[in-house]
């Protein structure tokens, strides 16, 4: 059941017999070992390691000359990744331990039975692998994380300008991974940059070098006294959250003279990049400016005041420069907060998190009983974009909506659950429980289909390659999710499952006396006789002539 052989032994006993009966009779290629090299001494396996990259070393402790302590010396001195392992007698035993314990992967105590040698480099193998891939990992997430930063730094605050809440500590260690030095509490104001004139018409490509080429001007023009964080937000506007470095605040005095002086200057620089997108772009622009607020708990509410700001003094005029009002009036009506803002419904349910969708309807309803409770549009407005969700989720998935939560609670003719906050409450709740109850059963079926396909292929290539990888391939999944849907299906490892096949299938063919118990054992992909006359004995504590003599059916083995 291992991975592609790509890993390479070296063996090391001044006993040739030894060396040359582990190298020659154990099936390594089974564990992943491509090459076993031979030593017969230290210095013999210091001029393999110099000229072969060996991933694995097996020494005897005791040999004359160089012994197996000095060899693990020069190991650790210039080839510190490869895995050493120890063997070891009684007498030296006690030695051995301390140097085992700071430098050598494990240790083998003589007399040693080859299953216990092939258990220690399969250990070996894995921690080699694991290392590997974790090395790998590493390197690859750290320059995606670098080439991804402005994107991650960008969605971060998109999501704050939404209004989705983080717990003060989770959103410190976002900031600080993003490299974002914005501190709870500080003041900053919002900047709103809306693109005009041929600049929007543009394609997605010269748009979004144009974007780009503003957030630069912008950062030019601003560094000498602020710091911007900029995305574009959901609504297609470059908005800046605008700070105050330290050393630059103290300069601006007291809280009354920051106040005139920081929003004086703000007020010049975003003029500047107004007149610099026309200068340098050919085009034109809007510009919207907030008065100060505290981060994090703000920056909905200012971004929410631009917006209206935007909709109702600039409109459909264009290179508009606006400040806005601290304290705009509130308007009679307020839209659900709770319901727009992310996490969506429909996100929540395409992501097979139910429990969270759960505590989103939960919140929607608590904001709309609390607040709207007799406003019939606000009720309505729930029921259709709860409803909206829902259908997406199960078109998406293949369903009518009616197929999944019954035909009653798909029925909208007479828009009952949307009739009043209670009986939308009932409704919300019932038709997620029935998506949930789908789903589920859909994700058991998909899953019995491919326990099913494993035997399949299991069974019909049970004498060819019936490793992991192979049963992977086939199946076009990765090799781990076959293994763990296998182990959480039928509650056995497919390991065991191939090995229980291959010794029942080893047992019929004993029933011919024909077949002489190395032909058996070629005939089930065992290149090794002796190998297979092991792990049959350790199957059924018998080998396969004493099986075969206790079946009645006594012949050449």
């Amino acid at each position: 059941m291992s991975g592609h052989a790509d890993y390479q032994l070296l063996l090391v006993d001044d006993e040739a017999n030894v060396v040359d009966g582990l190298a020659d009779t154990l099936p390594w290629h089974e564990l992943g070992i491509a090459k076993v090299f031979k030593a017969y001494s230290g210095v013999e396996a210091l001029e393999i390691l110099k000229t072969n990259p060996v991933d694995i070393l097996i020494s005897d402790i005791r040999m004359p000359g160089m012994t197996g302590l000095e060899l693990l010396a020069r190991v650790r001195r210039s080839w510190k990744k490869i895995k050493c392992i120890l063997l070891s007698g009684h007498a030296e035993f006690a030695y051995a331990q301390q140097a085992i314990a700071h430098e050598t992967y494990d240790y083998l105590l003589k007399p040693v039975g080859d299953e216990e040698i092939m258990a220690k480099v399969g250990g070996a193998i894995k921690a080699l692998s694991e290392e590997r891939d974790e090395t790998r990992f590493r390197q690859r997430m750290a320059r995606a994380f670098q080439e991804s930063l402005p994107k991650l730094r960008g969605e971060l605050l998109n999501e704050l300008l939404q209004g989705l809440k983080y717990a003060p500590d989770r959103l410190t260690d976002k900031l600080e991974s993003l490299k974002l030095n914005i501190a709870h509490d500080e003041s900053f104001a919002l900047m709103l940059v809306r693109l005009e004139g041929h600049l929007p018409k543009l394609d997605f490509y010269s748009l979004s070098l144009m974007e780009y080429a503003v957030a630069n001007m912008a950062e030019e023009l601003f560094k000498d006294s602020f710091r911007l964080w900029n995305c574009k937000s959901v609504h297609g506007y470059l908005v800046f959250v605008v700070t105050v470095p330290e050393e630059k605040r103290e300069t601006f005095g007291s809280p009354e003279h920051f106040a005139r002086t920081a929003e004086g200057e703000l007020q010049q620089k975003a003029a500047q990049l107004q007149l610099s997108v026309s200068h340098y772009l050919k085009g034109s622009a809007s510009v919207l400016m907030n008065k100060w607020g505290a981060f994090p708990h703000d920056v909905k509410r200012l971004y929410e005041d631009v917006l209206m700001a935007l909709r109702r003094q600039v409109g459909n005029e264009s290179e508009l420069f606006v400040e806005v009002s601290g304290n705009p009036a509130q308007p009679p009506v307020r839209s659900l907060q709770r319901l727009h803002e992310p996490p969506m419904l429909v996100h929540l349910l395409e992501s097979g998190n139910f429990d969270l969708a759960r505590e989103k309807l939960t919140a929607v309803w608590e904001e709309l009983n609390q607040n709207w409770a007799n406003s019939p549009e606000h009720v309505l407005e729930v029921f259709f974009s709860v409803y909206a969700s829902f259908s997406s989720f199960a078109h998406k998935n293949g369903r009518e909506l009616a197929d999944v939560i019954g035909s009653a609670l798909a029925d909208v003719s007479g828009l009952m659950p949307g009739r009043s906050a209670s009986s939308l409450y009932g409704w919300m709740f019932e038709a997620l429980q029935l998506l949930r109850q789908s789903m589920e059963n859909e994700t058991r079926n998909d899953r019995d289909i491919t326990v099913n396909q494993i035997k399949q292929f299991v069974q019909k290539h049970l004498v060819d390659d019936v490793s992991l990888q192979a049963i992977a391939d086939d199946l076009y999944m990765h090799p781990v999710h076959v293994s763990r849907v296998f182990k959480l299906e039928t509650g056995e490892n497919l390991s065991d499952y191939v090995l229980r096949l291959k010794m029942e299938l080893a047992a019929s063919m004993l029933a011919d006396p024909s077949l002489k118990s190395y032909e058996i054992a070629l005939k089930l992909g065992y290149q090794n006789p002796n190998y297979f006359n092991k792990v049959f004995k350790k199957y059924y504590s018998l080998t396969p002539q004493e099986y075969r003599q206790k079946q009645g059916n006594g012949g050449e083995a």
